[in-house]
């Protein structure tokens, strides 16, 4: 058997994972990046028999339609997930439309890949030739999935995971000893500070904001990290306005309340947030609504900038971030210069910047702890930036004294 490494090498985005022996090719995830832009796509590959999507994020699921444009293997994936990257790739088709980068495919190719879905739930087991299949609860977004695959070795793909609790749902769940563990790398080189201590912080600035009377803007994450933050925001419903993507996918993962670690709270929220749904809403957002929850989290685009435009010169707003960004997005580049700038304009931004530690993955202990918990042989460190993954490889092999590897894209390895 070998693992080939199509997208995620060294890299935090574009995930694609091909794991395959001499007669079954499996493809995990198959992402896009799109930041810095343009986006960019992993390399490209034919023949899958096929694919299993870890969650709904298009970094790991905004490149599958090109996988349908010469084949119709089966995608597998659980329910919300498929609603989420759903909804996130339309999305993504007609964001790249607009401005004017297109896609490596098309509508038809979108709905083949709808056609041939098929829905799975945490711990099922299904057939792909050799391999033997099953999904578990990745604790990063509603209906993620770290990916076993048993085929005389015992395969673990991590996925974005998530070790801890959160507000929005429970921490991963594992499989017990594997034989190779593929692992996201996003935070291998640090100890996440603590949660508790974030929050206080977070809603300490938010209370000093509200007493101002200005604005705090909360770029987020649509799927996942718009859910958590409401939640966070709990006391402060009635005065948050949640703008762009964020809305549709709060609704699909209100839906799905299995997946919610406490999904009566979320309803209750999203009953008494405004849901700002036109241009002339946004207008009055700003004026009677302190607390502005909108996509896009790295201000890569959506709403989120509109807002940015509107409150840039006001000193006494503030712009808190609590996400990743990936270096060089909009985000990123705000936070170290205080100029806001994208393909189609610059400008300065006078607002107060910050950025919190909440993020859905899990940080350098939580990947060691995975690690001691499946005792793999072998372990593959991607999703992360390049020194990470080369430092958090070294680290494994003096820690537990086993092969670790951290590859670029294109590269092989032999299992």
């Amino acid at each position: 058997m070998q693992i080939e490494i199509l997208g995620s090498g060294h890299e935090v985005g574009k995930s694609a994972i091909l794991v395959s022996d001499e007669k079954t090719r499996i493809m995990l995830d198959y992402g896009v990046k799109l930041q810095p832009e343009p986006p960019k796509y992993p390399i490209r590959t034919t023949n899958i028999d096929a694919m299993i999507l870890s969650h709904a994020h298009l970094d790991h699921s905004g490149a599958l339609p090109v996988l349908y444009k010469k084949g119709k293997p089966p995608c597998f994936m659980t329910d919300v997930t498929f609603d989420l990257a759903s909804l996130l790739i339309r999305d993504s088709m007609k964001v790249s439309k607009i401005q004017g980068y297109g896609t490596p495919y098309d509508r038809s190719d979108f709905k083949k890949m709808i056609r041939y879905t098929k829905l799975v739930n945490y711990n099922e087991e299904f057939a792909v030739g050799n391999f033997n299949c099953s999904l578990f609860d990745a604790g990063h977004i509603p209906g993620s999935s770290s990916v076993l695959l048993n085929n005389k070795k015992r395969i673990l793909y991590t996925g974005d995971i998530q070790t801890a609790d959160s507000h929005l749902l429970r921490g991963c769940q594992l499989p017990g000893r594997v034989d190779v563990l593929i692992t996201e790398s996003t935070y291998s080189y640090k100890e996440h500070l603590k949660r508790d201590k974030e929050e206080e912080k977070f809603l300490k600035l938010i209370e000093e904001t509200l007493a101002r009377e200005e604005i705090a803007l909360i770029p987020v994450f649509a799927v996942g990290r718009a859910q958590e933050i409401l939640l966070i925001l709990e006391k402060y419903a009635g005065k948050i306005a949640l703008d762009g993507m964020a809305k549709k996918a709060s609704d699909i993962i209100s839906y799905h309340s299995r997946y919610l670690k406490n999904p009566k709270k979320l309803k209750y929220i999203l009953k008494k947030v405004r849901w700002i749904r036109s241009e002339k809403e946004r207008s009055k957002a700003v004026k009677s609504c302190p607390i502005i929850v909108s996509s896009a989290g790295m201000l890569g685009g959506g709403p989120a900038v509109n807002y940015l435009r509107r409150i840039r010169g006001n000193a006494g707003s503030r712009v808190l971030f609590t996400g990743f960004l990936v270096e060089d997005s909009p985000g990123w580049k705000l936070i170290k210069t205080k100029i806001f700038e994208n393909a189609e304009e610059k400008f300065d931004v006078h607002c107060e910047l910050q950025q919190f530690e909440m993020s859905a993955h899990t940080d350098k202990a939580g990947l060691m702890n995975i690690i001691n918990k499946t005792s793999p042989e072998k372990v593959i460190c991607v999703h992360g930036e390049s020194k990470n993954c080369e430092k958090f490889a070294k680290e494994i092999q003096e820690k537990f004294k086993i092969q670790a590897f951290a590859p670029k894209n294109g590269e092989v390895i032999k299992i």
